[in-house]
């Protein structure tokens, strides 16, 4: 089966734009209740969930694990993401969005940074709470709700101080040598999801196939057979259509000249970048972004 995880930008997002406007931490909270599926997608935040209740399944970078109440999961930026509920048991669950940096820049928590990075690659990304652990948790995340909803004094210091409170309890978790679960990063499966992650995380800079190859140590025959078969596509059409997708959110969401958005994206060559922006959407990067205008007037 084919995967075409679907791309989602914070930079269109009007819950980080607005609070960006007013120079407010980039961060929100959403009460979610998908009724059955929600789609295979990825983004450039980081996401920390936690199920009140129902039940489901997630699937994480290739990995499936089962949801109940009381399952925390936390995706870094570009972790491949779907999600089943049970239309018997719906899931209704809290999901806070945020720029991955809030976690990082105090010295005090430092402690964070080299086990932030091993979610989902080393540690699981995701840990069920039970008992007084589930009770002391959800209380927390019901703190982090009341406060995200007020305007009081000191309220992006608490959300954060919360958020690294949740992260940390998780953390803890996730680290205690009592509890099993490693990620596996043996099979062939799992192989092209570290391969995928790596092009999401990087489409940007100016990789091939080639230095694909050489950054897992693996014959590029040998990669591109397996993502073929994975993804339906080859690695560098993968990266074009990355770079397409980011390069149309940039022409929409930003003022940014369209030559810098094609350096942003990852060509160094404007020839390049218009034949395949054409190829995906029919027209010019400039005629893209000229429609996309008029049809926001339109819609006013």
């Amino acid at each position: 089966m084919a995967i075409f995880p679907e791309y989602e930008d914070a930079k269109t997002d009007d819950r980080f734009l607005s609070g960006q406007q007013k120079g407010q931490l980039p961060f929100y909270i959403s009460c979610n209740q998908p009724y059955s599926h929600y789609p295979m997608h990825h983004h450039d935040f980081a996401e920390l969930s936690f199920v009140v209740e129902g039940s489901g399944t997630e699937s994480i970078n290739g990995l499936a694990h089962e949801l109940r109440r009381g399952t925390m999961s936390l995706l870094l930026p570009h972790h491949i993401h779907e999600l089943y509920s049970n239309p018997d048991d719906p899931l209704k669950l809290y999901s806070c969005m945020f720029d991955i940096n809030v976690l990082f820049g105090n010295a005090y928590e430092s402690y964070m940074n080299p086990w932030i990075h091993k979610i989902g690659s080393e540690i699981p990304s995701h840990h069920h709470f039970e008992g007084e652990r589930l009770a002391s948790v959800t209380s927390l995340i019901e703190q982090l709700v009341l406060e995200y909803k007020e305007s009081r004094l000191g309220r992006d210091a608490v959300l954060r101080g919360k958020l690294i409170e949740a992260v940390t309890l998780m953390l803890r978790a996730l680290t205690d040598p009592n509890q099993s679960g490693t990620v596996s990063k043996n099979q062939p499966g799992s192989r092209v999801w570290s391969i995928l992650r790596y092009i999401h995380l990087h489409f940007n800079e100016p990789i091939s196939l080639n230095s694909v190859s050489e950054h897992f140590d693996l014959h590029a025959s040998y990669i591109s057979r397996m993502f073929k078969e994975h993804t339906g596509k080859t690695v560098n059409d993968y990266m074009h259509t990355l770079r397409i997708t980011r390069a149309a959110t940039l022409l929409v969401a930003s003022e940014m000249s369209i030559s810098d958005i094609c350096m942003e994206v990852g060509y160094d060559n404007y020839r390049t970048f218009a034949r395949v922006f054409r190829e995906h959407h029919g027209m010019s990067p400039s005629e893209y972004r000229m429609s996309q205008a008029a049809r926001r007037a339109k819609a006013l």
